[in-house]
């Protein structure tokens, strides 16, 4: 029986984490996708 109550536990601790990072990723600023750039070679630098 106490096993049940570990499992269920353990299920309730997930959703709390999960419904907090929901929040937290609803407070911060919407992403945006990056400007596009010009094709070059990966070793070089300007």
């Amino acid at each position: 029986m106490l096993d049940l109550w570990y499992v269920l536990g353990v299920i309730a601790l997930f959703a709390l984490v999960g419904l907090v990072a929901e929040g937290v990723s609803k407070l911060g600023p919407d992403a945006r996708g990056s400007a596009p750039r010009e094709a070059g070679r990966g070793g070089e630098r300007a």
